[in-house]
């Protein structure tokens, strides 16, 4: 093919429906191959109710009762599909925030769980994740990242966008309870 001169481009330019139609019948043809598009995910759901954390030590529910707060402040996620074996497989990376209060003895354990769903929200399956956060020297304050990574086998004619992810804190009766007066 010849060298494209600036007369040529100019020219080239000046009918850009021609070029346009050219370069879609190329990639029409196969000649110019788009890059294939990424898989669809998952929506990720941190629940309402089980977004934030209030630990308290023994019966007291005052704020000098106070162990440590948490809260799910952030999250993001991807996905890969193995077309091999159909299975969709997720990563989810989710940020906690903890606070220490006044009852605290220096750190903070607590459960999390992250659950996969179908969109009519039938849970297909659960799994449960256990972190500790020490608060060290005189910080009040401190920030963990996990990541997870769950899969799913995708149905007959499944997308991602046919499942739904749900992250929250394992609370107790009385958390929730606590969680659901403050909203």
């Amino acid at each position: 093919m010849g060298r494209l001169t600036n007369w040529s481009v100019s020219r080239l330019l000046s009918m850009p429906s021609l070029a346009v139609v050219t370069l879609f019948g190329l990639a029409g043809c196969g000649i110019i191959e788009p890059e294939k598009a990424p898989p669809a995910c998952p929506e990720i759901i941190v629940l309402k109710e089980a977004q934030e954390m209030t630990r308290f030590q023994g019966n007291g529910r005052d704020l000098t009762d106070v162990t440590f707060e948490a809260s799910i402040n952030n999250f993001v996620g991807g996905c890969k599909l193995d077309e091999e074996t159909g299975r969709l497989h997720n990563q989810v990376v989710v940020r906690f925030e903890l606070n220490q209060g006044p009852a605290s003895d220096g750190g903070a354990q607590f459960n999390y769980f992250v659950a996969v769903a179908t969109q009519d929200r039938k849970i297909l399956s659960r799994e449960s994740f256990s972190l500790v956060a020490p608060f060290e020297g005189n910080r009040t304050s401190v920030a963990i990242v996990d990541n997870i990574y769950p899969s799913i086998t995708l149905g007959r004619g499944d997308t991602g966008e046919d499942y739904i992810i749900f992250i929250g804190f394992e609370l107790s009766r009385s958390e929730l309870y606590y969680n659901r007066t403050k909203l």
